[in-house]
């Protein structure tokens, strides 16, 4: 995960928050203007798909994400909760869309559902394919932080519903 606030995040914050007549305030009325957070989905140091990933969450395919637990204590993220919103960026660390977090749950990784897997909406669905590429990311995170991987890491499960995409990302 990276990027941070800066004036094209803001400027879409706004008018996301500003919108009067659209789904944005129709369904999240009142939000503070000042509280999402603000990053990609994934490290492009580890993978070269974040872009693809975040097309599918704007198609609403892609609607949960997970983390290794550590990832947020050792690059010092804020975790996020249960009805924040997160503002998704591009690799090039634009907007690309808003989404609200409806549910944010810890497990080991061993312990991941089908459910939750089908839900993240990459490749076939399926949890033998969410292992795979969880698994291929994770141990390259770990082997930059000189961790072992265990399949008894805690992971956290973020599912999410989108608000808004990037008008401007046409």
């Amino acid at each position: 995960m990276i990027g941070k606030k800066n004036e094209k995040t803001e400027e879409f914050w706004r008018r996301a928050c500003s919108t009067k007549d659209g789904e944005f305030q129709s369904k999240f009325p009142g939000i503070d203007d000042a509280d999402y957070h603000c990053l990609t989905f994934g490290s492009p140091k580890y993978q070269d798909y974040s872009d693809h990933i975040t097309e599918l969450a704007i198609k609403g395919v892609k609607r949960a994400t997970t983390h290794l637990k550590i990832d947020f204590e050792i690059n010092d993220v804020p975790r996020r909760c249960t009805g924040d919103y997160w503002m998704i960026l591009w690799e090039n660390l634009t907007p690309a869309v808003i989404v609200k977090l409806v549910n944010v749950e810890e497990c080991a990784f061993r312990d991941v559902s089908a459910a939750f897997a089908a839900r993240e909406g990459e490749g076939d669905g399926s949890l033998e394919f969410w292992k795979n590429c969880h698994e291929e990311y994770f141990k390259l995170q770990l082997a930059d932080w000189n961790r072992d991987w265990s399949e008894d890491l805690i992971v956290v499960l973020e599912s999410f519903e989108v608000v808004m995409a990037n008008p401007e990302d046409g």
